[in-house]
């Protein structure tokens, strides 16, 4: 399948995201790391926090995962990643800001044992009341592999909105990432459980992929129902 490239020139065309240095546009405004004054970017002075995947060419991606960051500003974020030698290709503010401070072929360290084979999306939150930037709503998600639950700060509208579109134009650019949700648990919500290799496909939950990981909360599975994502067959 070939990627679905959207023409510079198309009415939606708002942003780029850079796959092996090409500009891919994309339907909503991107803040890259070549832009000197506002982004963020492991490529100049963090060559340690990123490596190359072993397919290159990206056709081996096929899936997105999704971080919480415990972070108090992208930036916040930014700046812990690089400090912790790890990385990731999109960071998502709270007010819906998207950055890219990675090219999207490039190997970042985000999601142990599965990083050749995926796109790291970070979206900021900082979880606990005494760090809250954005007057955020309280929500009860299930604690990863036990199903506990527990309250949490939930994460912005326009972070909801935005990681819908984020989804859907990278589903569109890597044509190997199917528009599709983990399976379901017993309590008939998406999984909070690691998945066997073979089903780390579409989009993913940190705590999809790497056990011991608390994951972005349940709220955001709730975005993608509304937009018709598929959920897997257990």
């Amino acid at each position: 399948m070939a990627r679905q490239i959207m023409n510079k020139d198309a009415k939606d065309a708002k942003g780029i995201f850079y796959i092996n240095d090409e500009p891919y546009y994309v339907p909503f405004p991107v803040i890259d790391y070549k832009n000197e004054e506002r982004g963020y970017s492991f490529v100049t002075n963090w060559e340690e926090n990123y490596g190359i995947r072993s397919d290159p060419s990206g056709n081996s991606i096929n899936g997105i995962v999704l971080h919480w960051d415990v972070c108090t500003s992208a930036r916040d974020c930014f700046l812990t990643l690089c400090q912790r030698g790890i990385s990731g290709h999109i960071l998502i503010d709270g007010d819906g800001t998207v950055y890219q401070t990675l090219d999207l072929v490039k190997l970042a360290y985000h999601a142990k044992g599965w990083n050749s084979y995926s796109i790291g999306i970070f979206l900021q939150n900082p979880v606990g009341k005494l760090k809250d930037d954005q007057n955020r709503d309280y929500y009860e998600s299930r604690e990863p592999g036990r199903n506990k639950p527990y309250t949490h700060l939930d994460f912005t509208d326009e972070q909801k909105k935005i990681i819908i579109k984020v989804c859907e134009a990278l589903c569109k650019i890597f044509p190997n990432i199917p528009r599709i949700l983990p399976p379901l648990s017993n309590d008939g919500l998406i999984t909070t459980a690691t998945l066997p290799v073979k089903d780390r496909v579409g989009i993913l939950a940190n705590y999809n992929v790497q056990s011991g990981t608390l994951g972005p909360g349940d709220s955001l599975w709730v975005e993608f129902y509304r937009a018709k994502f598929p959920i897997r067959d257990a």
